[in-house]
């Protein structure tokens, strides 16, 4: 048949013509089903045809622009389409989806006025699109075999990830014969209805009308018993199977219970179990999910043995298999749960047939969500529309409090007033809230000085913001793959970190990037499709006895200016002779005074952030134009006299921590003087660029320094006098060759020494540019950096000749 004749066939035709061959081989055609996109047009069609013997042939169909061939078009992207998609997309998204296996079933289903779909044979679950269903409630109801199992175990999975409350038909109790369906089921009973399909599982009940997301009332489905497998005309009543919820009944333990039913031997009637107690009291009164319509989950309220309320905002992604995972993370938040099995399976079925009224999003970080603050088991301002942070575990952030905001303040705040290192560390924490609020970069501040210097004092201090210092500051004793967690957790807040030199040298430089620029390293799912990287917004407080550079050294890397920048490292020192101390109160020893801090802020913490976050979100802009404007006048004023955005990065986060300072002092927080935060970060960016050692780039200098420490290291060793003899030691891995002039040596380096060793983390080119800019090198008459030069020993080779001058320059 030619292009023009196929142009105008019908679907019907071209699957005649197609399955001819089958046809020719006892095969019939019994349906033609089309897969239609979203907007109604067809995208392809599936032909089916069965032999007098049971055999089937089926094959795709589609119209490649010319004419209809077999195979199926590509895919789009999220998958391939489900059968009957607009006729999904348009149904009342609260009517259960029956899901089936073959297109023909679907049919069936749907005479019934039933919403039914399908994504082919058994074997299409992985490949099928099902971000139609999210969030709905669907039915499975699988073929009488192990393929149909295991289309339903594939199904489940995806769809419990999307956040759908998922049912399975039993098709065992059903009499059907091996490989039996819907279809052979709705043949034995050709009077049944919808209700009588239904019948067969055990449905969650009306919406049982809970207020809101802080309430706590029972939101516990209750289940309908399921019918036997006959027509409505022919059944009765039966009792329902349920859930209860008892909470504080004489004689009855409180917890959750399911009262199943069995059938009375006398009467054959249906009645209630026993009540088989599952959990303690555990309420479901909100359903989760992402701004984008993923990430669906479950807010899951309960008290443990303490009395202690528990609120966490369950992935429905750890239902995906028998459910150990949430089990797991359930008892170590302190609810009691069965050990039998069977009662602990119910579990499971209790919290995804909750159907609560509220509906929440979700979010995967800490911090600000436009103009709400979360906390991991608590959100400021979030009265538009509830949002509720989501992990599939609460454990990493010490948030928790102890005695008093006003003990803390006098005790642990207003005695740091005067100590710009102790000052700093407590703005900082005020400032980690203030990231976002501002739309700053993160980064973070760096205390390097000798052992018992007091920096660990300044630590503890800041920490108490949060909850008990000594959980909630770490240690850098962690791989870069941790420290993306913790990162992630700590999105808005102040993330502290203790003993640097701890951390991997090899690791060094790349986690100051990671931490500073806020996100993760991409990884793949395990499909080896991309995942999405983890991100925060992230101020982090370190100390150590080294810094940055000096662990990067180890690692054999190069600091960077980039690595400046984020890692601001300021001397723990402030010069007074107190080591970290400014001064101290009248008669009290530093030593002292530092224990006397240690043990407030270990008495009186965790009140102070959630008195900040309940000021700034009572009135956000007008908080963040005042921060914005005191942090912008401050960092004008500090990057006064350089044009170095190196400098004026730097001037911004010694701004903004200031501001935090000086905001949280506004709203009588910190009981210092006005100007006290400023004042502390004025001598800490004064002490900063001092040990700098310039007021511009930085790199220049480090290309500098670092020619020079190869020379100095090894101008002896490496580089053979110019006037050698037969005495003189042989040059060992010689990488020149220095000459004495009544300036000083001048080095003649081989070009791969050069750019191998003395340029090594720098772009030699551009150091030799900087070194000929200060006539520390001599280029060729050509104007290239290396120039041709007769060796001592008798060769012409291209070198780098580096002049005394270099000793000189000044940046």
């Amino acid at each position: 048949m030619n292009a023009v004749a196929q142009s105008i066939e019908t679907p019907k035709e071209a699957a005649r013509r197609l399955s001819a061959g089958a046809m020719r081989d006892g095969f019939k055609p019994i349906a033609l089903h089309c897969y239609r996109e979203a907007s109604g047009d067809p995208m392809f069609w599936r032909i089916r045809c069965k032999h007098a013997d049971g055999r089937k042939w089926m094959r795709p169909m589609f119209h490649d622009g010319t004419g209809y061939v077999l195979g199926e078009p590509p895919a789009p992207a999220e998958g391939k389409l489900l059968y009957h998609l607009p006729e999904l997309l348009a149904a009342d998204p609260a009517v259960p989806v029956v899901i089936v296996e073959g297109e023909g079933k679907v049919k069936a289903l749907q005479k019934l006025g039933m919403v039914a779909t399908t994504s082919g044979s058994c074997t299409s679950a992985s490949g099928a699109d099902w971000q139609p269903l999210a969030g709905r409630h669907c039915v499975i109801w699988p073929d009488n075999d192990a393929p149909g199992a295991e289309y339903a175990d594939g199904v489940t999975a995806t769809l419990h990830a999307l956040g759908c409350v998922v049912e399975l038909i039993d098709v065992e109790p059903l009499g059907l014969p091996e490989k039996g369906d819907a279809v052979d089921w709705l043949a034995l009973y050709p009077n049944a209805t919808a209700d009588d399909v239904l019948a067969l599982l055990r449905l969650p009940p009306e919406k049982s009308g809970v207020a809101g997301v802080a309430g706590v009332a029972s939101s516990a489905a209750t289940p309908a018993t399921p019918h036997a497998a006959t027509p409505k005309n022919e059944g009765v009543a039966k009792p329902k199977a349920r859930f209860d919820l008892v909470a504080n009944q004489t004689g009855r333990k409180s917890g959750v219970y399911w009262i199943g039913t069995a059938r009375d031997k006398d009467t054959g009637e249906e009645i209630e179990r026993e009540p088989e107690w599952i959990c303690s009291p555990l309420v479901v009164p909100a359903t989760t999910r992402d701004g984008d319509g993923s990430e669906w989950g479950r807010l899951l309220v309960f008290t443990d043995r303490d009395r202690l309320e528990h609120r966490w905002a369950m992935p429905m992604t750890m239902m995906a298999t028998d459910g150990a995972d949430l089990r797991t993370e359930l008892l170590r938040q302190g609810l009691e749960i069965a050990t039998d099995g069977t009662r602990r399976r119910h579990l499971l079925n209790y919290i995804q047939w909750a159907n609560p009224d509220t509906a929440a999003r979700c979010v995967t970080r800490t911090g600000w969500h436009n103009d709400a603050f979360v906390l991991p088991t608590f959100t400021y301002n979030d009265e538009a529309e509830p949002v509720i942070y989501q992990s599939a575990s609460l454990d990493g952030v010490a948030l928790s409090q102890a005695g008093t905001l006003e003990a803390w303040r006098e005790q642990v705040a207003m005695p740091c007033a005067g100590n710009s290192r102790l000052v700093l560390s407590v703005a900082a924490g005020f400032a980690g809230p203030c990231l976002g609020l501002a739309e700053a970069e993160g980064g973070g501040i760096h205390l390097r000085g000798p052992s018992s210097v007091g920096k660990s004092t300044a630590l503890q201090v800041a920490g108490s913001l949060f909850g008990p210092p000594a959980r909630y500051v770490r240690t850098w004793r962690q791989t870069d793959n941790a420290l993306e967690g913790v990162a992630s957790l700590h999105s808005d807040l102040l993330l502290i970190l203790d003993e640097i030199k701890e951390l991997a040298a090899k690791d060094a430089g790349a986690v100051a990037y990671m931490l500073g620029n806020g996100q993760g390293k991409g990884r793949a799912n395990r499909s080896g499709s991309a995942r999405a990287a983890a991100r925060w917004r992230l101020l982090f407080l370190s100390s150590g006895e080294v810094g940055l550079g000096d662990l990067i050294a180890q690692g054999g890397g190069t600091l960077h200016a980039g690595h400046e920048v984020r890692f601001i490292d300021v001397p723990a020192d402030a010069g007074t002779g107190l080591g970290l101390f400014d001064c101290v109160p009248d008669g009290i020893a530093p030593g002292v005074f530092a224990d006397q801090l240690k043990q407030a802020a270990a008495a009186h913490y965790g009140h102070a952030l959630p008195a900040f976050l309940e000021r700034l979100t009572a009135d956000v802009a007008s908080n963040r134009n005042l921060l914005v404007s005191m942090r912008d006048a401050l960092a004008d004023e500090l990057a006064t006299g350089t044009n170095d955005g190196q400098v004026r990065r730097v001037a911004q986060r010694f701004a903004l921590i200031a501001a935090a300072g000086e905001l949280a002092t506004h709203h009588g927080l910190t009981g210092w003087p006005p100007e006290t935060a400023e004042l502390a970060a004025r001598a800490c960016f004064r002490d900063w660029l001092a040990t700098r050692g310039t007021k511009g780039n930085s790199e220049p200098m480090a290309m500098v320094s670092a020619v020079r420490a190869f020379l100095e290291l090894h101008g002896e060793s490496r580089f053979t006098p110019w006037d050698a003899d037969d005495k003189t030691p042989r040059t060992i891995n010689r990488a020149g060759y220095r000459k004495n002039t009544p300036d000083g040596p001048e080095y003649y380096v081989e070009g791969e020494a050069f750019r191998r060793e003395i340029t090594k983390g720098f772009d030699s080119r551009s150091v030799a540019r900087l070194l000929i800019e200060h006539d520390a090198m001599l280029p060729s008459p050509d104007g290239k950096a290396s120039r041709s030069e007769r060796l001592p020993d008798n060769r012409n080779a291209r070198v780098y000749r580096i002049l005394p001058k270099l000793w000189e320059i000044e940046l």
